[in-house]
């Protein structure tokens, strides 16, 4: 079986800058992987220690990137491969470099993706990728109940109901946070995939379909506030006021 896991570079904060073009600007934050493509990739190696074969860990980022790339590597995947863009490319054109990228690729069994990243929190990718590539999908997948060469059985968390579905392959899954943790890499895999070399391919000139005209950062968090007494019933009474004040209660 081949699964190809794609996967993102976001900031560790969100407390992110705009700059003057209205592009976020994290420098100075430190780089990590996607939370929710640590899921995915944990999915993708557990079907692999079930039926063997590849786990291609794919990225489209800068060199930065490489660094996720190796640890990628160092949890188990078989192979990573690194796309870059000159420019930045909105939603529309990642999925359309990105599907031009797995088209040089193995062909795949599964792809899996992570339900959102952190820093755009748009959701869109997975799904739209699927209909690029004319495959099925499935979003909000938090364990993978059964497999075989053929079928997946997953378990979807909506709001309100779990929902359990059979698949065929191929199929592309967008995996949210279930009750497998990602495994972490040994030292020893890190130390071996440290400076492993990650093949890189160079996107053709894309343009986009949408521009961002703004950027409007969140409001800062009001700070937390001490309620004195003297005595904890009394507290209790001027914070449960506070609260029906503020129309919580």
């Amino acid at each position: 079986m081949h699964i190809i896991a794609c996967i993102k570079q976001v900031p560790r904060d969100n407390t992110v800058a705009i700059d003057a073009h209205k592009r976020i600007d994290a420098s100075g934050i430190e780089p990590i992987l996607n939370l929710f493509d640590e899921y995915a990739l944990e999915a993708a190696l557990s079907l692999n220690d079930e039926h063997g074969g590849d786990v291609t860990v794919l990225s489209l980022g800068t060199d930065e990137t490489v660094d996720q790339l190796r640890r990628s590597l160092a949890m188990g995947a078989t192979n990573a491969v690194l796309v870059t863009a000159d420019g930045e490319p909105d939603i529309a054109s990642a999925v359309s470099i990105v599907r031009g990228a797995i088209g040089t690729l193995p062909a795949a069994d599964v792809i899996v993706c992570g339900r959102t990243a952190t820093d755009d929190e748009s959701a869109a990718f997975g799904p739209m990728l699927a209909q690029a590539l004319g495959w099925t999908h499935v979003t909000y997948v938090t364990k993978i109940l059964s497999s075989s060469a053929t079928t997946l059985e997953l378990e979807r968390s909506l709001e309100d109901e779990t929902e359990v579905v059979s698949v065929a392959l191929p199929v592309l899954i967008s995996v949210g946070k279930g009750d497998v943790e990602p495994r972490f890499p040994s030292l020893l895999r890190v130390r071996k995939y440290a400076k492993a070399e990650v093949p890189v391919i160079a996107a053709a000139a894309f343009t986009n379909v949408s521009t961002v005209v703004d950027r409007i950062p969140p409001a800062a968090r009001k700070a937390g506030e001490i309620i004195a007494g003297p005595d904890v019933a009394s507290k209790v009474r001027t914070l449960v006021d506070r609260l029906i004040a503020d129309q919580a209660l």
